[in-house]
């Protein structure tokens, strides 16, 4: 079972007590109790108590519930039995009493989480550093009493809400929006430290080898090292060999250039106790430059600023002669870019290309618009609507649109651009700028079959003016949201230079457009909304 293969003394750690830390939900009107999160982490200092506190007040989330934060330890025979009645009772109680709520439960086996930046699940386990940790979870597949919270409409509140949290503990559940409802047992892998550097042949690693002081020379486990380079999808060099039992082990691949990997496997029980992805530095190139008495002196804004110039020295006029790696990189970064655009997360647009580059619009939308899909263009008007949006072909999703009306929008649809825009009869243009896109949208030539769509301007003091330009695509229970910044508005698109490229840190962008559209919910802002 993989409960008792985790905690054998010596497997992967020392274990003498469990810290959980078990995030709630209280319901005010029956005062039920429901799983938010659980983290149950094993430790090797001994066991003293159960020591139970809250940490914090309860935190208020709406009129129905608040949330609570307690922490706790346990024995490891007492953590036993707790994780032996979740996973056959579908049962977490504390002092003998039924604490948490909820529904069946997906029981996933053992599974190894390294210490690599970029893995979400790190942001809710304790200190996940050095060699990693095994978790064994179960997964709260429908989210019944959660569901609340949950809902896309609810983003800006649960990301509110995880900042609450993290106020009081080091868990950032912001990221990991699908383990809400979980529980988690974490194993930390604390028997062995490894350090390794390249050769100086520049064909393996040299690695040294730390293990935990309960181990004697005698009582080493029996390992196997892994040791692989990778370069342009290929393997550069690898090997697998037996573990020495030493404190060093030269390990030769034949190869080490570029991004390495290594992995020590423990061989009974069959665990991986240490990873490894990186690169070796092959050395230092120095930049040097001679610092000019003279700084560069300008003005902002009548605020002096002095920046200090270097000139840059070449000694001895001697160019680098590029290895083969740089020659294999610069065709990489080609390929790269082949791939992105034929994915459209990275698009460059020429003039005399609006077809083409609307077309790339309309394909995104076709292919994305599963859960809804988002256009933020301070210069949108009902035709870029009907170019874009109108082009979603699943029913009744939704479908919102945000554009804006001030004296750039204003130069731009009123004039030819050469007059100054002044703020006369404000409310009479305004109005007749609505009037003239409502008219676009309620042409009776259009059956507005399967829409569920909204266009509301952000105006005067509602909201706040914005510049950039989106096309969003929003996230589900099982899917993250996407986000494409269109570089220039759709009335101008394949017109003007401009760049289509996938947002790589998209929620942020969501969280404002919900932000803003919640402050455009006015009638003096509504252009049209179908059905009314």
């Amino acid at each position: 079972m993989d409960f008792t293969t985790l905690t054998t003394a010596g497997n992967i750690g020392f274990y003498n007590s469990c810290e959980v830390t078990e995030i709630f939900l209280h319901r005010k009107s029956d005062n039920a109790v429901f799983n938010f999160f659980t983290l149950a982490v094993f430790e090797e200092k001994p066991y003293n108590g159960l020591n139970k506190k809250f940490l914090g007040n309860r935190i208020a989330i709406n009129d129905v519930y608040n949330l609570g934060i307690q922490r706790y330890w346990f024995t490891v025979a007492d953590a036993n039995t707790k994780f032996d009645a979740l996973r056959t009772q579908n049962k977490w109680s504390l002092d003998g009493i039924n604490f948490s709520q909820f529904p069946q439960l997906k029981y996933l086996p053992k599974q190894y989480v390294p210490s690599v930046e970029g893995n979400r699940v790190n942001h809710i386990l304790k200190n996940n550093f050095h060699n990693g940790s095994y978790t064994i979870e179960f997964f709260d597949e429908i989210k019944s009493n959660l569901s609340f919270i949950l809902e896309i409409d609810s983003l800006a509140k649960y990301n509110e809400l995880c900042g609450k949290i993290s106020e009081h503990v080091p868990i950032d559940l912001s990221v990991v929006r699908d383990r809400i409802g979980n529980f988690i047992f974490q194993f930390p892998v604390t028997i062995i430290e490894p350090h390794s550097k390249a050769l100086s042949t520049r064909d393996g690693v040299d690695m040294d080898f730390y293990w935990h002081d309960s181990f004697s020379h005698t009582s080493l486990p029996d390992c196997l090292i892994q040791v692989e380079s990778t370069f342009d999808k290929n393997y550069m060099g690898s090997t697998i060999t037996e573990y020495n039992k030493t404190n060093n082990q030269k390990i030769i691949i034949g190869n080490l250039d570029q991004i390495n990997h290594i992995k020590i496997w423990r061989k009974e029980p069959s665990l991986i106790l240490s990873t490894f992805s990186g690169t070796y530095i092959r050395g230092f190139h120095l930049g040097m430059g001679i610092v000019n008495p003279e700084p560069r002196i300008f003005e902002i804004d009548g605020n002096k600023v002095n920046v200090q110039i270097a000139s840059k020295e070449n000694h001895g006029n001697k160019k680098k002669t590029p290895a083969y790696t740089d020659y294999i990189s610069n065709n990489l970064y080609d390929d790269e870019k082949q791939q992105l655009a034929k994915r459209l997360a990275f698009k460059q647009y020429n003039n005399s290309l609006s077809e083409i580059a609307l077309n790339d619009i309309r394909k995104l939308i076709r292919e994305k618009d599963e859960n809804g899909v988002y256009l933020w263009d301070p210069y949108l008007t009902s035709t870029d609507i009907l170019n874009t949006l109108y082009y979603s072909p699943s029913a009744n999703v939704k479908i919102r649109a945000i554009g804006a009306y001030n004296k750039n929008v204003r130069k731009i649809h009123e004039t030819d651009g050469d007059k100054e825009v002044d703020d006369t009869d404000f409310k009479e243009k305004l109005e007749k700028h609505m009037d003239k896109n409502r008219l676009i949208l309620e042409n009776p030539n259009h059956n507005n079959y399967g829409l569920n769509i909204e266009f509301r301007i952000q105006h005067s003091n509602y909201g706040w003016a914005f510049h950039d330009r989106f096309l969003i695509f929003p996230s589900s229970k099982l899917k993250r949201p996407q986000v494409y910044s269109l570089g220039t508005s759709i009335n101008s698109y394949g017109n003007t230079h401009h760049i289509l490229q996938e947002v790589s840190h998209p929620q942020p962008v969501v969280d404002a457009f919900n932000e803003l559209w919640i402050k455009l919910n006015h009638p003096d802002c509504l252009v049209w909304k179908f059905p009314k």
